[in-house]
């Protein structure tokens, strides 16, 4: 399950509480940094890498890459990073875990209270929520590169009678656009439904937010909701799956000693990660009392469902 926490900094979607701590280490040693700004052709794909790191004169000085600290994930960043050091002549940089405690040891400032700052700020929630209508990046603006791209690939596709041409002459007409650019739908005044404020759009568009920030913030509250449902119902789960697995083995379960403990319910976590994809014992002892109580909890609880079908 991926635990990155995303949300918004300085007008920048960040997708990890990794590249928060970096984005701040940046900012207290007034290093100039831009995000996700290209896009490169690797030859085998396109890639875009997280942090432009620039001098005082706006010369770009490197590319910083961060990933967690999954060992496929680090080997298939360093693959293309590798690539673009060598096609494009950009030195390149990958921070983990380990580099960013290295470079927090010279702060004020933690790099455990900066992750916890970070996923506990309500602009965050959990990254693999945001997704399809719930993306954080809707409404964003296309960069100046990206349009300057859709320009070129749009005259290329007008000298010729291709179904990608039909499409978007029909894009064009749903739009309340001509060919001479001319505004042919109305265009009313909405209310934005995040700050109430003003603002104006074609009367057939969808777009119900003033700003990126309105619908981001709005995309997130809805993600943590859903990610919140979904955990709850997981949790219950897990927990009416624990008191079915003890009914099953009462006799193991009332002989278990407090010193043995891990032993007797390693068959329980074992299934319980076959079935749930949750193996860590906070998590499962979290289903059953909404929080953290520890193994001794656990089986108490546990002798306390075998004794209430005894009597």
């Amino acid at each position: 399950m991926n635990r990155g926490y995303a949300g918004f900094y300085k007008g920048f979607y960040l997708r990890s509480s990794y590249e928060y701590a970096y984005a701040k280490f940046l900012d207290f040693n007034s290093i100039p940094w831009r995000y996700e700004e290209i896009t490169f052709d690797l030859g085998y794909k396109m890639y875009k890498p997280d942090f432009f790191i620039y001098n005082s004169a706006e010369d770009l000085v490197k590319i910083v890459e961060i990933k967690s600290r999954d060992k496929n994930a680090k080997e298939m960043a360093l693959k293309s990073l590798k690539i673009i050091e060598s096609k494009y002549k950009i030195p390149c940089e990958l921070i983990s875990y380990e580099e960013l405690l290295r470079i927090y040891s010279c702060l004020p400032f933690t790099l455990n209270s900066t992750i916890s700052e970070w996923i506990n700020d309500d602009k965050t929630t959990i990254n693999k929520s945001l997704y399809g209508s719930l993306n954080g990046h809707f409404n964003i603006m296309h960069s100046l590169a990206t349009k300057k791209k859709i320009g070129e690939n749009t005259k290329k596709l007008w000298n010729t009678n291709s179904p990608a041409k039909q499409k978007m002459l029909e894009g064009l007409r749903k739009s309340g656009l001509s060919q001479k650019g001319k505004i042919k739908t109305l265009r009313i005044t909405k209310h934005c439904l995040k700050c109430g404020k003003e603002f104006q759009c074609l009367i057939t568009s969808p777009k119900k937010f003033c700003s990126q920030q309105c619908s981001g913030s709005i995309a997130i509250k809805h993600a943590t909701d859903q990610y919140v449902n979904q955990r709850n119902k997981v949790h219950g789960e897990i927990r009416d799956f624990i008191i079915k697995w003890s009914l099953e083995n009462v006799d193991l379960i009332l002989q278990t000693p407090m010193n043995k403990i891990k032993t007797s319910i390693n068959p329980l976590v074992q299934e319980i990660e076959e079935q749930f994809g949750v193996k860590d014992l906070r998590v499962i002892s979290k289903a059953v009392f909404g929080e953290d109580r520890g193994r001794k909890e656990l089986i108490n609880f546990m002798t306390k469902v075998c004794n209430e079908k005894i009597c």
